[in-house]
């Protein structure tokens, strides 16, 4: 074979594995699904507090899977399975809870990621809303469908798209998370203050971040002063949260960061004082909690203040029970007792007895006005004869 051939034929092979090698990856490319949405993905940026929960890890763990496996209910319709046909939680790998550093009282945003049936979970929702008497709207928000209830503005929306996350809040919140899930405004992960923190606490099935504006920093400075706290190291807090961790030990990581090492050194002898007072309060030992408190270690490491405490899965599940236990008993409706009878003022008939004076209790009207007592003097002294009943005016 002529060497020109020879080479000819090799570039040929070349270009036939080259083109077969980038159709493959282009199949690939195709083939491969996008990557599921995130949870933190839809919480606008500037968030006050963030909470995330691993539901699979959750699931998987004896001391919180009871929890989850339970038959949830829809308060006055039944439970969640016979309304709506099936269970939007069971699907769900990730929870979100987002609360705006400046929104009005009890704004907040939940986002759930994972295997979200849309359609199915509007019908459920507009079924829910119906039962209750409320009318049902459907809306298109960006990539999302929202339902809400219009006979009752303002108390919250669930929106959703194929393939999720399923978005619940209300009002502005509710349209910012569906923006940040959008992509048109910035979201509050995978950088800035909240991540520097959940950097600190580090991996857990759950985990809880909170992070203060300057404008709540300097309204938190001025509180203490007023209160003649002036100089707590409370004042030095910029970002605190907590997480749990599940193996073969649950791990709870506490942190909290400061502005400079003093404050946080100082506060930290404050909670460790705090803890031994109430690790040896009786109320604390009786569910159970005193011997998890003694075991808390508090130290501060520069500008940050970490508490850390280990238990077993079998401690830790009786722990969640009893707090459990002592939430639905707080719950429990008390019996109504009667109301008490409305005090009564003392009266000058009262000392004399006056049989005719109606008890406590009686409503006197215009037309049951009292007489002058026939037999009792006048205010000045004066003897004045007594008086005939008249008939009254408007009787037959």
């Amino acid at each position: 074979m002529q060497t020109r051939t020879r080479d000819g034929l090799i570039l040929l092979l070349v270009g036939v594995l080259l083109g077969g090698g980038l159709a493959w990856l282009l199949g690939r490319r195709q083939e491969t699904p996008p990557a599921a949405p995130r949870a933190l993905d839809a919480v606008p940026a500037g968030a006050l507090l963030v909470a995330t929960l691993d539901l699979p890890a959750l699931r998987a763990s004896p001391a919180f899977a009871p929890f989850l496996r339970e038959e949830r209910e829809i308060p006055g319709l039944g439970k969640v399975r016979d309304v709506c046909g099936f269970d939007p939680v069971a699907a769900l790998t990730e929870v979100a809870i987002g609360i705006p550093a400046a929104g009005e009282g009890g704004d907040f945003g939940l986002v759930a990621a994972g295997a979200a049936q849309d359609e199915a979970l509007l019908a459920c929702a507009s079924k829910v809303i119906q039962a209750r008497g409320g009318q049902p709207v459907v809306s298109t928000l960006g990539s999302f469908r929202a339902v809400r209830d219009s006979s009752a503005e303002g108390r919250g929306e669930i929106a959703v798209r194929p393939g999720g996350p399923i978005l619940l809040g209300g009002g502005a919140y509710l349209r910012a998370m569906v923006d940040a899930a959008d992509g048109r405004v910035p979201a509050v992960g995978p950088s800035g203050a909240h991540d520097d923190i959940a950097r600190a606490v580090g991996e857990g099935a759950a985990r809880v971040t909170v992070v203060l504006t300057p404008e709540q920093r300097a309204e938190l400075g001025r509180e203490l002063a007023l209160s003649g706290a002036g100089r707590s190291p409370a004042a030095s807090i910029r970002a605190a949260g907590v997480g749990v961790a599940l193996g073969p030990e649950i791990a709870v990581h506490g942190v909290v960061l400061c502005d400079a090492e003093a404050p946080c050194a100082e506060l930290g002898a404050a909670l460790r004082a705090a803890r031994d007072a109430r690790a040896g309060d009786l109320a604390t030992r009786l569910i159970g909690l005193g011997a998890v408190l003694e075991r808390v270690a508090i130290d501060a490491e520069g500008k940050a203040l970490h508490a850390r405490v280990k238990l077993s899965p079998e401690e830790a599940g009786a722990l969640v029970d009893r707090l459990s236990s002592l939430r639905g008993l707080r719950g429990q409706r008390q019996p109504a007792l009667p109301p008490a009878p409305a005090p009564r003022l003392p009266r000058d008939d009262d000392a004399r007895g006056d049989a005719g004076a109606p008890p406590p209790d009686a409503v006197i009207t215009p037309r049951q006005r009292a007489t002058p007592d026939a037999g009792a003097p006048p205010p000045d002294g004066a003897a004045t004869p007594p008086r005939r009943a008249r008939p009254d005016a408007g009787a037959p």
